[in-house]
């Protein structure tokens, strides 16, 4: 099939970053736009040396332009696509809803990978939130993208088993590394007229919104310790559950090395201060917090 022209929305990601890659190997990429960089994040980067993402440096060594969004259903406009006039437009991380004047503009409408398998999770925390569901599942979907977040007709998923107390940092990036052949898989369907249309089960659905630093989200009353570990230990340092030992004190963990099913009788929740660290109790048994080595 011929090269598609494709208007890229994304992050600095490593999720953008392989799609990208992927989707310029076989179309042409007119335009990628980012969220601006502000305030503290802009002058971080500056210090660190590091000005741009290799996702940004990448687009410049191709020559595609770059549109930096602000915050907003209309941060990007369809005048700023008017010149290059894409087929379709691709989403991969982008932390605003388009709006449908602009998802209008191109022929074939937009998609978007989304790290969850949909209906579930949908929102811009959808691996926090696959963790805190206890889900055993999880995947990739990508979806016709509308004015609703994340709740367009379904393209294409690949789901895969979830590992107990497996790391978000590794979920991630097999997130990646799968979303990027199967968005580039629905842009060749969507070019050739073969581009499924499944609706999502609204009965199904699920939210991923994103949590406030410092609010408690382990059920200690209905969760047992196997499940507490696994949330703890695969989101740690990412998200630390708000704790106190025994004097009061926060309780600062680094972490989670494992849980033992030892019928605790201690009341759920509570932490106690161990040498290297401490012992948190649940229903069934304790997990062990670790201090910084």
């Amino acid at each position: 099939m011929p090269r598609l022209k494709v208007a890229f929305f994304a992050s600095r990601s490593r999720f953008s970053e392989l799609a990208f890659r992927r989707l310029a190997s076989a179309h042409d990429i007119v335009a990628l736009a980012l969220p601006r960089a502000r305030g503290l994040r802009q002058t971080l980067r500056r210090l660190a040396g590091r000005p741009e993402s290799p996702l940004e440096s990448l687009a410049r060594e191709l020559e595609v332009p770059i549109i930096e969004a602000s915050n907003g259903v209309g941060s990007v406009l369809p005048q700023d696509l008017r010149d290059p006039r894409p087929d379709v437009l691709c989403i991969a991380i982008f932390p605003h809803r388009l709006a449908r004047e602009l998802i209008e503009i191109a022929p074939l409408g937009a998609i978007n990978a989304h790290p969850s398998l949909l209906p579930r999770h949908r929102g811009p925390l959808p691996i926090f939130w696959t963790y805190h569901a206890d889900d055993r599942r999880t995947g990739v979907t990508i979806h016709h993208a509308s004015e609703r977040l994340d709740a367009g007709d379904i393209i294409l998923q690949q789901g895969f088993e979830l590992a107990r107390g497996y790391p978000a940092a590794a979920l991630d990036a097999d997130m990646a590394e799968r979303a990027a052949p199967l968005l580039c898989e629905a842009v060749e369907q969507l070019g050739r007229g073969r581009a499924p249309r499944v609706a999502q089960d609204e009965g199904a659905a699920t939210r991923a919104p994103v949590i406030e630093r410092g609010v408690p989200m382990v059920d200690f009353d209905r969760w047992d310790v196997e499940r507490v570990w696994h949330f703890l230990a695969a989101l740690c340092p990412r998200y630390r559950e708000p704790l106190v030992d025994d004097a009061g004190t926060p309780v600062m963990y680094e972490r989670v090395e494992g849980f033992n099913s030892d019928g605790s009788r201690g009341d759920p929740g509570r932490a106690l201060r161990c040498d290297d660290g401490w012992v948190l109790h649940c229903r069934g048994g304790t997990v062990k917090l670790a201090k910084r080595k």
